[in-house]
């Protein structure tokens, strides 16, 4: 419909009387390229020529069919479903009118009729069609403009410097683009450095700082910087770089290179746990605000200390897994993510099975947020 801005817009007028024809005819050739029909079925037949019609004037009574069975066939049909129709007819009790926008017409004009309103009318839905189709050009063009930048971030965003040693980790995300990040890499004097990390929200405005803080994590743990000062250079950057609204929860973990002490530090995600010989050991929650909000953050300091021995299993995890919400409202929560992780670890169920109990936790709600965790080995 009306995919040309020079060519003049086709309207198909249907009626089983020509001399009704006639008179919407000479009221629409000045401007409008018109089509005729004199029964439903020939109706049909015009509605389907290319190009189609970009409107469509329909009487109800008619012999072979009526114009409720043709617009109710136009609708069916994908490839005349989108044209407008106007019911032009004699049939003028309400519910007659009621029953042609039920079925998807667009207007209704009961005869007889003043040729300035059907004109009026007609201009209304063709500048309606020409706007939807602008729309629906300007969406097409952004789909793929944000198909673009999504293909360019997630480029960015691989890295073949991740290190899976140790670790175990489940990944989920929403969106093609998403807001949580998993990194992992040892200095060269062996410290095993885990930094999993949530951008506020999901998609594309949550990706945007991923590529940043994936070269500086990257790029320090390979020149042997402590985890303390890596995260103070990600918050510093964060603060220089993006816009206000979008920050950074995340937990880094850095092992000692024995494997019998860490370091941890908690950034606004959920708790971290510790669970030696299937049971909770210890919960860390956080102890400074996100990166990103403010420059001043005191990181190097908010560190915890952890004793490690060979078979504990440290977890960290987004708020996309304790903030699943029921219907009810009813978080996940860490209660239950406690409870599955220690079944996971006597064998009895694998990470993967958490996306099975966290969509039978939301059943009919919808669960809107990246999901990460990630399991450290000792």
């Amino acid at each position: 419909m009306l995919h040309s801005k020079t060519r003049r817009p086709i309207i198909l007028v249907v009626d089983d009387i020509a001399e009704n024809i006639d008179v919407l005819n000479d009221a629409l050739i000045s401007n409008h390229t018109v089509r005729s029909a004199t029964s439903g079925q020939d109706a049909l037949k015009a509605a389907n020529m290319k190009p189609h019609p970009d409107l469509i004037l329909l009487d109800i009574m008619m012999l072979d069919m009526d114009g409720y069975e043709v617009c109710r066939r136009l609708k069916a049909n994908s490839a005349t479903s989108e044209i407008p129709i106007i019911f032009v007819t004699g049939k003028s009790e309400i519910a007659n009118e009621l029953e042609g926008l039920k079925l998807g017409a667009v207007d209704y004009i009961t005869k007889p009729f003043s040729i300035p309103i059907v004109l009026a009318r007609v201009k209304t839905q063709l500048d309606l069609s020409v706007a939807l189709r602008k729309l629906e050009d300007q969406n097409r063009i952004l789909l793929e403009e944000r198909e673009l930048i999504e293909s360019i971030i997630l480029k960015m965003r691989q890295s073949d410097r991740f290190d899976a040693r140790h670790l175990r980790y489940l990944i989920a995300p929403v969106e093609v683009t998403a807001g949580d990040m998993l990194l992992s890499s040892f200095t060269p004097d062996g410290r095993q450095l885990v930094l999993l990390g949530d951008f506020t929200g999901h998609g594309l405005p949550a990706a945007i700082g991923g590529p940043m803080v994936t070269d500086i994590f990257y790029n320090l743990t390979k020149c042997g910087i402590f985890g303390g000062q890596i995260l103070d250079e990600i918050n510093r950057q964060l603060c220089i770089r993006m816009p206000a609204n979008i920050f950074l929860a995340a937990t880094l973990v850095e092992i000692a290179p024995e494997r019998k002490h860490a370091s941890l530090w908690n950034a606004g995600l959920p708790q971290a746990l510790l669970i030696r010989r299937s049971s909770i050991q210890g919960c860390f929650p956080a102890t400074v605000t996100f990166l990103g909000v403010s420059i001043a953050l005191n990181i190097p300091n908010a560190a915890m200390s952890l004793s490690l021995e060979p078979g504990d299993l440290l977890y960290s995890f987004s708020d996309g897994i304790t903030e699943a919400r029921d219907a009810s409202g009813d978080m996940f929560g860490i209660q239950r993510l406690g409870d599955f992780l220690t079944q996971a670890v006597e064998g009895d169920l694998v990470l993967e099975d958490l996306i099975v109990l966290l969509n039978e936790h939301v059943s009919c709600s919808s669960h809107n947020d990246d999901i990460t965790l990630v399991e450290i080995h000792i």
